[in-house]
Formats: structure tokens, C-alpha cells, sequence
């Protein structure tokens, strides 16, 4: 089993006469937990402190090395990358620090990771949304 889709219906407020529209939204499943996370890697015959230990130093180095600057690479999974977004100033005066509104972890995926996005599937849950129209964002807004 794949991803799981329903069929919503929505309203585009950004358009005249805010008409309803269907689109496909995403099921969502709860997150899988950091312990249960180790769990699974503990399965290869790793007990758990060993686990854990692991894990936590390879986050922990992810941390330093992106809170200096740094992209890290996780082999074929992919990369992580900080980047920031700014304002545009209209002179080079005012281009400052205060210009800067988001910082941000970039994710790049690898091989291995863009493997699996093309076989994953994606199956539809036949029940339409019966909600109200979730309003449509405008998409000249920024998020």
C-alpha cells in the first residue's frame, strides 16, 4: 500500500464568483516516532542503547555542521542544506541582515530516495470530503 488520497471539494477565494472546485488531498498517517524509529533499526541487531546512541551523534553532528554553514550529505538518501530568504531592497543600503524573512533547511533528495518516490503509489479512498470548502489559497501570496 501506498499513499492514500480522498477527493475534496474546495472554493477558490482568489477567483471571481469563488467557485467550487475537487482536487485530490493527501491522507494523513500519524508520524512515526524517533523510539519507534530505533525500533526498526534495532531490528539489524543493534540493541536499542547502541541505537539511540548512534542516532542521536548523527543528528547531533547534523545540527553543528548546518548551524556553521554547512550542507550535509547522507549518501544516496540525500542532503540537507541551510538557506535563508530576503527582501528585495531597492538599494544596496538597504540590503541588511534585518532583510532576511526565512530561515530554512532545504532537503535534496538522493538516489535512493528518488527511487522510491517513483515506485511509491498512490491509491484513492473512494469517500468524498463532506466538509465545507476549504478556501483555496492565493497564489501570488507568500506562505
Amino acid at each position: 500500500m501506498g499513499m492514500m488520497a480522498r477527493k475534496a471539494k474546495m472554493r477558490l477565494t482568489y477567483r471571481e464568483g469563488k467557485p467550487e472546485v475537487y482536487k485530490l488531498r493527501q491522507l494523513t498517517y500519524p508520524q512515526v516516532t524517533y523510539d519507534q524509529l530505533c525500533g526498526m533499526i534495532q531490528i539489524v541487531g543493534v540493541n536499542q542503547a547502541q541505537t539511540k546512541a548512534v542516532v542521536d551523534a548523527l543528528l547531533t553532528s547534523l545540527v553543528h555542521y548546518m548551524e556553521i554553514g554547512h550542507g550535509v550529505s547522507l549518501g544516496t538518501f540525500g542532503s540537507f542544506k541551510p538557506v535563508f530568504n530576503s527582501k528585495v531592497a531597492r538599494s544596496l543600503e538597504e540590503t541588511t541582515l534585518e532583510t532576511v524573512k526565512v530561515k530554512k533547511i532545504a532537503f535534496y533528495p538522493g538516489g535512493a530516495f528518488k527511487d522510491m518516490l517513483s515506485r511509491i503509489s498512490i491509491d484513492e479512498n473512494e469517500v468524498v470530503s463532506e466538509k465545507e470548502p476549504e478556501p483555496e489559497p492565493d497564489p501570488d501570496d507568500e506562505p
